[in-house]
């Protein structure tokens, strides 16, 4: 995997982080994507400390803002190298009944972890290695594949995502760019509220670490699988949910006086 180049969107959160010293620990050229210019910086320098033998970018984007996208597309088109990994690792959570969440969280639920980054994967694609095999990966969620109450309006982003991942690897099937989709389960970072982290130690849930997930996705990076879902049972969830939606929903609803409790202290109007 020497030579190669990923870009990361999204790399400085706890599982962003951690992709990027896992590729970066095999030897891989990055690409740090992120809106915080100082947590950026940070770790390129940590980054390159540990592994200085890697080529290191930073680019700011505020996926929010066409402006800042307009910009990553041209710092992009400046790096004179083939993008072998794109991993758009960006989104926004919010854990709330749906009978609370503002409508401007629903609009920029959808924008910020659907629209905002299938318009720039149109605009990267073209910078896609033409000589090698190359993957774009959406990073996705067990909810894109399972609907759970309190995360109505992120599911509605993940299964969206999903399918649109599904419908792109089709499209490019004749070309050498993959797409592909990876799923964690519940992760230990802090995108997740004190309170989300609370109501699952309290469900049993359990959450991994982002190094877990990263090493998850750099043994995914291995295969040709179209998509991965990380962790026992959700494995098991997803494929039930699948055939027999309604054992699913059974499992669920035995849990749904806690999640309203934890879910209605999140309210966003």
């Amino acid at each position: 995997m020497s030579n190669l180049t990923a870009v990361i969107f999204g790399a400085t959160g706890g599982i962003g982080q951690a992709i990027a010293n896992i590729l970066g620990q095999h030897g891989i050229n990055l690409v740090l994507v992120g809106r915080n210019q100082d947590a950026l910086q940070r770790l390129n320098e940590n980054l390159s400390q540990r592994y200085p033998q890697i080529k290191l970018n930073n680019i700011c984007c505020d996926l929010s803002e066409q402006q800042s996208r307009d910009d990553l597309i041209s710092e992009i088109s400046k790096l004179n190298c083939p993008i072998n990994y794109y991993i758009n690792n960006a989104g926004i959570n919010d854990f709330s009944l749906f009978s609370d969440q503002s409508h401007e969280m629903m609009e920029q639920m959808m924008l910020i972890n659907v629209v905002y980054p299938l318009q720039l994967i149109q605009q990267i694609i073209p910078f896609m290695s033409k000589s090698q095999p190359s993957q774009m990966i959406n990073v996705g969620s067990t909810f894109g594949s399972i609907g759970y109450p309190g995360y109505v309006s992120y599911c509605a982003s993940k299964f969206a995502l999903k399918g649109a991942t599904e419908a792109l690897a089709r499209e490019y099937s004749k070309t050498a760019i993959n797409f592909r989709y990876f799923s964690p389960r519940a992760t230990d970072t802090a995108m997740n509220h004190s309170n989300v982290i609370e109501m699952n130690q309290k469900l049993g849930v359990k959450m991994d670490s982002p190094e877990f997930v990263a090493q998850e996705l750099y043994q995914f990076l291995q295969n040709e699988r179209l998509s991965y879902q990380v962790g026992y049972p959700e494995k098991i969830f997803v494929k039930v949910n699948q055939i027999l939606p309604d054992v699913v929903s059974s499992s669920i609803q035995k849990d749904l006086d806690t999640i309203y409790e934890y879910a209605a202290a999140n309210k966003t109007f």
